[in-house]
C-alpha cells in the first residue's frame, strides 16, 4: 500500500511555491500515493482561498492529479465531481454527494444543491426547508 499524502504535500506538488519541498513532494508522489477525499476537499479550499486559483485552474490540476498512474484510491465519481465543479457547483458539496452513494438520500438545508443537479446526483438530494 502507498502512503497517503497530506494537503500540504499536494499543495507543494501543485504550486511549486517552495521549490525544495515541491521536489520532495514530486519524488514521493512518483512512488505512488493514496489520494484521500478529505485531502482533495481541503486542497480545493486552500488553492481557492489562499492562492487565489480560479476554478478552471483547480479543475485542470485535479484532473491531472486523479489521472496520474501513481494515484491510488482516487475517490469514485471524480469525473462527475469535476464536471459539476467546472459548471459552477461547490466542490465540497459535490464530493459529499459522490461519497454518499450508499445512502438513501443526502439531507441539506442548501436549496441550490438539488436545483443545480436535478436528477444527475448519485444520491437523492432532500432539501429540508
Amino acid at each position: 500500500m502507498a502512503a497517503a499524502v497530506d494537503t500540504n504535500v499536494l499543495i507543494r506538488f501543485l504550486t511549486g511555491d517552495d521549490p525544495s519541498q515541491a521536489a520532495i513532494a514530486a519524488e514521493r508522489i512518483s512512488q505512488g500515493f493514496l489520494l484521500l477525499p478529505t485531502v482533495l476537499v481541503e486542497t480545493e479550499w486552500v488553492l481557492r482561498a489562499s492562492y487565489d486559483w480560479p476554478r478552471e485552474q483547480i479543475e485542470a490540476a485535479f484532473r491531472d492529479i486523479v489521472d496520474l498512474p501513481e494515484a491510488i484510491g482516487v475517490p469514485a465519481g471524480m469525473d462527475w465531481v469535476l464536471d459539476h465543479f467546472s459548471a459552477g457547483a461547490d466542490f465540497s458539496d459535490m464530493m459529499h454527494l459522490a461519497m454518499a452513494g450508499d445512502a438513501d438520500a443526502f439531507l441539506t438545508f442548501d436549496r441550490q444543491i438539488g436545483k443545480r443537479l436535478g436528477d444527475s446526483s448519485p444520491v437523492a438530494v432532500i432539501t429540508l426547508i
